[in-house]
């Protein structure tokens, strides 16, 4: 005799699964109605009389507690995780579709082979949780299954918990529903027996769950759902370099999902290829500037400064990225990149790039020759323009305190601008002359 009992999984859930919870309380209370009103409720869903009500109340009746505690403990293990992934509009969507499927290959089946069984009802949520299962052997392949099996041949007893790799374990019970499928499908149609469970209902809902999985590509989903939340981190340069590669086609896919080319740039540094991670961290650098994501954008330019030549930079998102680098206290790169945006020659953020590095500069021991030398430019390059009165106040200052002209060299960290004014509103002056 063999006897096993699935304990739970070894993958950790990060918010409420409410659906499952409601799928779970709903089976629950069509039983407790079923016990207590039995003339009133309906038999269950027969095949050679389909009827969309019935068809619907079936997959919440069960035919006693036993039947009912199996598939909620099955519903409870796979539907709070693809609820946590996915979300609830997945789980309950393919719990329905699942439930169809079971229903149409379970009555095709009989049409088929069996029709003396088409009159015999169907109830139970298995087909719709199979649904679920098939979803998961897709999805889950890192995720374990926990079992307690019980082992028992004459006087040899043996028991203990292991844990088996989800797709292996829903696998195998699926090959295991179409054995006993093929089995008493063929005692039925040579009228030899029949048997007490609807062993293709498994099957199809199965099916669709796998095809789902297949069709919305939520392989795809979860690995970048987990690299981007950081839910399960690799653990080995190994681990890293197989989420490397399957973020590769998350990139392909969506090449303007910067936070998949933040997590490829991760899994590359972890798996020690930094020839990979620079370019991946450059790319998700530009898309969160350019997504005003600038918390995102300050992580990625830290990865990319160490991995790859931040001087390749487009012009364009300079600006930007100094003002978030700035204002999260990033001060030498800030003044380093708002020197570098005033540098362009057509940069319309250039007057404003010099009175920031100026500010900068001038606020940091050390460094009032760079700030001179920002405002005497600004002066140079804009005389007429409205930060001009600002620079000739500043210019004066550092004449008093002794500092004289000379050439713009190497940069110290510099700090954050004491002029609220200067924050960056668009690229556009923020002050005019007084």
């Amino acid at each position: 005799m063999f006897f096993f009992l699935p304990l739970g999984t070894t993958r950790p859930r990060w918010r409420r699964p409410n659906a499952t919870y409601l799928l779970i309380v709903a089976n629950v209370f069509v039983l407790w109605l079923q016990l207590l009103y039995p003339d009133a409720m309906p038999e269950g869903y027969v095949p050679g009389h389909p009827r969309l009500l019935a068809w619907f109340a079936s997959m919440f009746m069960h035919s006693g507690a036993v039947h009912l505690a199996g598939n909620m403990l099955f519903l409870w293990l796979f539907a709070s995780l693809t609820e946590d992934v996915f979300g609830p509009r997945m789980l309950l969507g393919v719990y329905l579709a699942a439930n169809l499927g079971a229903t149409l290959l379970n009555t095709f089946m009989g049409v088929l082979f069996a029709p003396a069984g088409l009159g015999v009802a169907v109830l139970g949520a298995s087909g719709a949780i199979a649904g679920i299962m098939g979803l998961s052997s897709v999805c889950f392949w890192r995720t374990k299954v926990r079992i307690w099996y019980l082992l028992w041949l004459y006087l040899y007893v043996k028991t203990e918990v292991v844990e088996i790799a989800a797709p292996v374990f829903l696998g195998l019970w699926v090959a295991w529903e179409v054995v006993q499928g093929v089995f008493w499908t063929a005692l039925e149609h040579f009228q030899m027996g029949a048997g007490g469970v609807a062993h293709w209902a498994h099957v199809g809902g199965f099916a669709v769950g796998v095809g789902a999985a297949l069709a919305f590509n939520l392989r795809q989903r979860l690995v970048r759902s987990d690299m981007t939340e950081e839910r399960r981190p690799p653990e080995t340069s190994y681990e890293a370099y197989a989420y490397a590669a399957e973020l590769v086609q998350v990139t392909r896919t969506s090449p303007e999902d910067a936070e998949a080319w933040y997590a490829l740039a991760r899994a590359n540094e972890l798996s020690h290829k930094p020839h990979k991670a620079g370019p991946a961290y450059a790319r998700a650098l530009e898309l969160f500037v350019r997504q005003r994501k600038e918390d995102q954008a300050v992580r990625a330019y830290r990865g990319m400064k160490e991995f790859a030549d931040v001087s390749a930079i487009p012009a364009e998102l300079r600006f930007p990225l100094a003002c978030a680098l700035d204002e999260r206290g990033l001060k030498e790169d800030a003044f380093r990149l708002f020197w570098e945006s005033a540098q362009e020659g057509q940069s319309t953020h250039g007057e404003t790039a010099l009175v920031r590095a100026g500010e900068i500069a001038r606020s940091l021991p050390g460094m009032q020759q760079q700030a001179r030398d920002c405002y005497e430019r600004l002066l140079a390059q804009y005389p007429y323009g409205p930060w001009r009165s600002l620079a000739r106040d500043r210019l004066e200052q550092l004449a008093k305190a002794g500092v004289s002209h000379g050439p713009l060299g190497n940069t110290s960290p510099p700090v954050h601008p004491g002029d609220q004014e200067l924050r960056y509103l668009g690229g556009s002056a923020e002050q005019s002359e007084s």
